[in-house]
Parts: C-alpha cells; sequence; structure tokens
C-alpha cells in the first residue's frame, strides 16, 4: 500500500487488538448481563477513547510498554528479569506485579488528589458499565501514566521486549473486567480482579466509595485496608451521584475545567 491507505492501515491494525475485545465481551454481556438497563449512546465511551488516542498521537508518541524498553535501551533498569527458557515466566510474574503495584498507587491518587480526581471522574460518569468503559478515560491519563507508572519501572527492571509483551497481552483483561456481566469469584475475590469485583468499585452509593481499586491484584486492596469482598449477588448501579456526564465532544476535551464554564456540584469522591 501507499499514500493514504497505507497510512491508514497503519492507525487501525493496532486499534484491531481492542476492537476484538470489546466485540467479544458485547457478545457476552448480551447472554449474562449484570445489569438489565440498556446503554443509551453505546458510542460515547468510544468517542472517549478517540479523544485519548488523538492525545496520545499529538503528545507522547512513545507510551506504555515503548516507554520501558526506550528507558532499558539508553541504560535504564536497576534489576534484568529473566526472558529465557523456564525463568521467562519468574520474569514475566516480576513485571506484572511492579506494574500492577504501579497501576494501584496511581488509581489511589486518582481519587485521593483533586486534580485527577477531575479527569478520572470522567471514568466513573458511566452509569451504564460495560467493556466499553475500558477506554473511557480523560485524553492526558495515558501520558501521566508513562511519565510515572511506566518510567518508574523501566528504571527498576529491564525487561525484554517479549515480557513486555506479555504483560500487555495481560492488560486486555480489563475489558472482561469493564464487563456487564455477572461474574465474581466469591471467597477467592482477593486473587484477581473480576466484573463483580471491579463494578463495586465503580458503584454511585457511598458504600461503595474508595475501595476495590486493585488493577489485576486485589491482594494490594488487602494489604492497603481497600478491600471489600464482593456480596453474594452484589452487582451495583454505576455511576457519579451528581449523575454528571458528557453531554458533548466539548464535555470530553474539558471535561476537568468543564465547571468554569457551567458550574455544578463536586462529583464524589472529589476530595476536600
Amino acid at each position: 500500500m501507499s499514500g493514504i491507505p497505507d497510512v491508514l492501515f497503519r492507525l487501525i491494525v493496532p486499534l484491531l487488538p481492542t476492537l476484538a475485545a470489546i466485540g467479544l465481551c458485547a457478545l457476552l454481556e448480551r447472554r449474562w448481563p449484570a445489569s438489565s438497563s440498556s446503554r443509551g449512546d453505546r458510542a460515547q465511551n468510544l468517542k472517549v477513547w478517540a479523544t485519548s488516542l488523538a492525545g496520545q498521537f499529538l503528545l507522547a508518541p512513545a507510551l506504555g510498554g515503548f516507554t520501558t524498553l526506550a528507558v532499558n535501551a539508553v541504560g535504564g533498569g536497576l534489576f534484568e528479569l529473566p526472558s529465557t527458557g523456564w525463568w521467562l515466566a519468574a520474569g514475566a510474574v516480576a513485571y506484572l506485579v511492579a506494574m500492577d503495584f504501579g497501576e494501584y498507587l496511581f488509581h489511589r491518587a486518582q481519587h485521593a488528589i483533586p486534580w485527577m480526581w477531575e479527569m478520572h471522574s470522567l471514568h466513573h460518569s458511566d452509569p451504564e458499565l460495560d467493556a466499553t468503559t475500558t477506554v473511557r478515560h480523560f485524553w492526558l491519563d495515558p501520558l501521566l501514566k508513562t511519565v510515572t507508572i511506566w518510567l518508574a519501572v523501566g528504571l527498576l527492571f529491564k525487561a525484554s521486549p517479549t515480557i513486555v509483551a506479555i504483560y500487555m497481552v495481560f492488560t486486555f483483561y480489563h475489558f472482561f473486567a469493564h464487563a456487564n456481566l455477572r461474574v465474581g469469584f466469591g471467597k477467592l475475590a482477593w486473587l484477581w480482579n473480576s466484573p463483580q469485583y471491579h463494578r463495586i468499585h465503580h458503584g454511585v452509593s457511598p458504600e461503595y466509595y474508595d475501595v476495590n481499586f486493585a488493577s489485576l491484584l486485589p491482594i494490594f486492596d488487602v494489604i492497603f485496608g481497600s478491600y471489600r469482598e464482593p456480596k453474594k449477588g452484589e452487582f451495583p448501579a454505576t455511576g457519579l451521584d451528581t449523575g454528571a456526564m458528557p453531554a458533548s465532544l466539548t464535555d470530553i476535551v474539558a471535561w476537568p475545567v468543564r465547571r468554569t464554564v457551567s458550574p455544578a456540584p463536586a462529583d464524589h469522591p472529589h476530595p476536600t
């Protein structure tokens, strides 16, 4: 290919795994929904994703796993992770645990620091939690994770492209964790995130505030006191307590500062 078709090909192909994950979860959600309510605008989360992708393209061409590899390429990485034979599994686990701990700390910060919550609340504003909510993040969030989590882990570990690729495959599990499915792990909820476990984090009622921050490993919630074991059949309503939602593309792009134009009540759990 050449010219415009080639450009489109290079832009679209990297998005196919995400679209495939959303499509697969959508089929499961239709069969086993946790909530029977129907989404009014299923495309809204994809619009938010589009603004995020545009921000990544314009502000940080080397995001995510490429950051670790770039830092390693210039000499970063205090500890080299094994990446051959059976030791590859140990290296991949060490990298996943380090990244997941970073994700946990970053997520706690998003709920504790006012300006970070103003951005993160866009993710929590979805009243119809499903797989598409996974990509409902303010466009600056990927950049912030790049210069915090990914950079820190890159400075700590020298990881092979294989290890980074393994971790990035695991991140697709987030689509399942956000899915509108009646799936939970009962008494083993502390071992691995599930749609029920994460739905509780998105719950709109006060009893669900500031719990279950885990990305993949709830053990961090257990260690730091934010663990809330799901009760049998517990699948709460989701969204912000104010009911705030983006009404236009302008709202999506300027979500954190929208109140300077149209003042509105603060959305929980905005810190005071």
